[in-house]
């Protein structure tokens, strides 16, 4: 089932944010940034999140048998002013470590990018690192196509990772 979330659901966010991450990261994020990874402030963080979640944003959650296995949070593409003002960014797709390869991670973000288009955001993006080509080759066959605009994500260790923008026309 792939529902809203609600408030109630921000400590198993924040638990599968850092498994997810631990699991997806290891081979580019330093191990000294993904160890510090908290469940409870992150947690924390979902909970004040979703508290006051702003007008334009969504946050779809993945449930199976009561659990959740899965999430994606959508919003405005503001730091991306080159798209135009009705542009929408996929800001990031969590799963289960178990799970990835079942399907879910396409439903998940099937339904988020089928809101963003009911909502008539165009286009719309995802930025996936660089390193982590099974994510760019998962947004490319969703329709999102690389358009050679990278940013950088600075970590708190210092390290900077860098990400590919893909872009879906409608």
């Amino acid at each position: 089932m792939i529902r809203s979330a609600v408030l109630e659901d921000a400590p198993a966010i924040g638990d599968l944010k850092v498994r997810s991450w631990r699991a997806a990261y290891a081979g580019f994020m330093s191990a000294a940034h993904l160890d510090g990874l908290d469940p409870v402030e992150e947690s924390a963080d979902w909970a004040e999140y979703l508290a006051d979640l702003p007008d334009r944003h969504r946050l779809w959650v993945a449930e199976r048998d009561g659990a959740v296995v899965g999430f994606c949070r959508t919003g405005p593409a503001d730091g991306d002013p080159d798209l135009g003002g009705d542009a929408a960014e996929v800001y990031g797709l969590y799963i289960e470590p178990g799970l990835i390869g079942t399907g879910l991670g396409a439903s998940l973000f099937g339904r988020a990018v089928a809101d963003l288009e009911a909502r008539a955001c165009r286009p719309l993006c995802v930025y996936a690192y660089v390193p982590n080509t099974s994510a760019i080759r998962f947004y490319e066959r969703a329709g999102f196509v690389p358009d050679g605009t990278v940013r950088l994500d600075e970590e708190e260790d210092g390290t900077a990772i860098t990400e590919a923008r893909l872009v879906k026309h409608p």
